[in-house]
């Protein structure tokens, strides 16, 4: 597809022709399916991934009137043996991986790569095993850390060499991914297929519906950037689902966080001090740049009212927003 190439990482031809690309999804393919249903699991594999690629990236190129850099998406990674990979990551390639390391050069404008599956999950009476090629929200989130990267870019990676960029992720990123998942579904409970199992409070679940605020925020170096990125997901989309009361579409939200991102990824506001590069993780960095690029003052005060109420306030860092709503609570 343009700008978009997804293919099964173990080089099997899986797709007959183009006049018809329907498979059947085989309750997700996997060892226990038999070789037919498991080709079939990992052709729609494939044609979903594409799919949904292209969703999100088509939403972000419109609204912000340019062509992100093309986008390989590898399904089926890191099997060694019967040894088999559920999850997925968004690589950059570097000098070195804190887990799973490449085999093969990772392109310089970023790679998706998805598993094949690992484990089942109950999924309408029956088990169902969980392959991120057949999961909306994983494959949107880890389409959305290319968004990321090549329109806000929260580490500046396009100063490091081609070769030697950072794969750690900030919390203001894995929120907004989360939520430009969530905000492609329309629906807050993102992973609540596979990790169904999980309560909605708990922060593994990544609920978007949840009431966590700042004094929720832990920071630092041992904190899970994806439990710390919940806190902004769920701010947002307390601000979409409220959208209304400012009189716009919640799409309007989307809209705003988009063009916020651009902003702050701009060449000609970029301050490269090591106190603004700390400052790209914070979530008023990020605030700040929406209430800038908004173009309506009632949108504009229903997001700092609604995420100051969880602690979040324009240009404000993580550690100042987290002692204040703390010495409120």
């Amino acid at each position: 597809m343009p700008g978009l190439i997804v293919a099964d990482a173990r080089g099997e031809p899986l797709l007959s022709g183009e006049d018809d690309l329907r498979s059947d999804p085989g309750r997700g393919g996997g060892p226990l399916s038999g070789p037919t249903l498991d080709a079939g699991a990992r052709a729609f594999a494939l044609t979903n991934v594409a799919a949904c690629a292209r969703w999100l990236l088509d939403r972000v190129e419109a609204e912000l009137d340019r062509t992100l850099p093309p986008l390989r998406i590898l399904v089926g990674c890191h099997e060694v043996g019967p040894q088999r990979w559920g999850g997925g990551h968004y690589r950059l390639p570097a000098s070195s991986y804190s887990e799973l390391p490449e085999v093969a050069p990772v392109d310089p404008a970023g790679e998706v790569h998805l598993g094949s599956g690992r484990l089942y999950v109950e999924h309408a009476g029956s088990r169902y095993l969980h392959a991120p090629g057949h999961n909306v929200a994983v494959v949107t989130h880890e389409v959305a850390h290319h968004v990321c990267r090549h329109v806000a870019d929260f580490r500046l990676n396009r100063l490091r060499p081609p070769q030697d960029q950072t794969n750690r992720r900030t919390a203001v990123e894995e929120g907004t991914c989360d939520y430009l998942a969530a905000a492609m579904l329309g629906h807050p409970d993102i992973y609540g297929w596979h990790r169904g199992h999980i309560p909605l409070s708990d922060p593994r679940r990544r609920y978007l519906a949840s009431h966590r605020t700042m004094t929720d925020f832990r920071g630092g170096h041992d904190a899970d950037p994806h439990a710390d990125g919940s806190i902004w997901a769920s701010a947002l989309w307390d601000a979409r689902s409220h959208a209304d009361r400012a009189g716009h579409p919640a799409e309007s939200v989307d809209s705003v966080l988009l063009r916020g991102l651009a902003r702050l990824g701009q060449d000609d506001t970029l301050d490269r001090s090591p106190e603004a590069r700390r400052a790209r993780k914070y979530f008023g960095t990020l605030l700040s740049a929406m209430l800038e690029v908004s173009r309506d003052d009632a949108l504009t005060a229903h997001l700092e009212r609604v995420l100051s109420a969880r602690g979040i306030h324009a240009g404000w860092s993580n550690a100042r927003a987290r002692e204040a709503a703390r010495q409120c609570a």
